[in-house]
């Protein structure tokens, strides 16, 4: 896939433009960057200022997603309307960065390329990429952000959405994203027989619907999309246990990129202000109704 910057300007809902309403400089101890091979960086980074970034583009913040986004981390496939998880927290990281709303630009990159080796067309790239040692050897990460639970996905009433325990699950032909975290926890912890690969969630879930396989596993946000917006007979099944794989979903960066302790400080002083809270629990909200899986 070809990267390019969307040519339409920049949207914003009033509630995330009031995050921008004031730009103020502070300064906060700098977390390290979830990379073991982080860039060195002073004990101490002044936010505010965006002409201390390296940046792709001086004064402009390069931000790059995949093509589609999802709901609920971003709203109407669109990146730039403020609305949506990962949008919002973006402009808020990007405001304390110093950035004025015009001043965010958002392009796109294939999701597996985004942590992949070697040079980035971006600042950093955000949309839900799991914090895994394999990808920190070619690509320094932010702390986590959020850190999502995963969930099965059948078709209503079927024999799949009956299991009530992984080893239930084992005896079902499961479809998966090739090189996700979700693949990963398929093979080590599910082990079923069966499993075909796909690209993207979009086409492993149509295998999913066109009943080629009895199961998927994605995210819990990503998952209720599926059933509420996408196909009114796929349901979600039952919520895995965390297995450790994911260190929770954060910011990508080029190796060692001189950004990422800024980023993280920006994002230290969101939690600590509850700003990450307030748009977990605005966009993200659990469900109480969803069944654990035994052993």
């Amino acid at each position: 896939m070809s990267t390019f910057v969307r040519p339409k300007p920049v949207l914003f809902t009033a509630a995330v433009a009031a995050l921008f309403a004031l730009t103020a400089c502070s300064t906060s101890a700098a977390p390290e960057a979830s990379n073991s091979s982080e860039p060195s960086a002073a004990a101490e980074v002044v936010l505010g200022d965006p002409s201390a970034l390296e940046l792709i583009e001086d004064g402009v913040l390069t931000v790059h997603v995949d093509d589609p986004v999802w709901s609920p981390w971003f709203i109407d496939n669109d990146p730039s309307n403020g609305e949506g998880f990962e949008s919002a927290l973006t402009y808020a990281v990007a405001e304390k960065l110093g950035f004025a709303e015009g001043d965010v630009t958002w392009g796109y990159t294939a999701f597996s390329a985004s942590y992949s080796p070697g040079p980035k067309p971006f600042d950093f790239y955000v949309q839900e990429v799991s914090i895994t040692e394999d990808r920190k050897a070619a690509v320094t990460f932010s702390d986590p952000y959020y850190v999502s639970r995963s969930v099965v996905i059948t078709k209503e009433g079927s024999e799949a959405s009956a299991a009530t325990s992984i080893e239930e699950l084992s005896q079902f032909t499961f479809g998966t994203v090739v090189a996700t975290t979700q693949d990963t926890y398929i093979s080590e912890t599910i082990n079923p027989d069966n499993v075909l690969t796909f690209d993207t969630v979009a086409l492993s879930t149509q295998a999913l619907e066109n009943g080629q396989v009895d199961a998927i596993v994605a995210d819990l946000q990503i998952a209720q999309n599926v059933v509420l917006n996408q196909y009114d007979d796929l349901q979600i099944a039952g919520l895995l246990k965390d297995n450790g794989l994911s260190e929770g979903m954060g910011f990508v960066f080029d190796l060692n990129s001189p950004l990422a302790p800024y980023v993280n400080a920006a994002l230290q002083e969101l939690e600590e202000e509850g700003t990450i809270d307030e748009l977990v629990e605005t966009w993200l909200p659990l469900p109480a109704d969803i069944e654990e899986y035994t052993e």
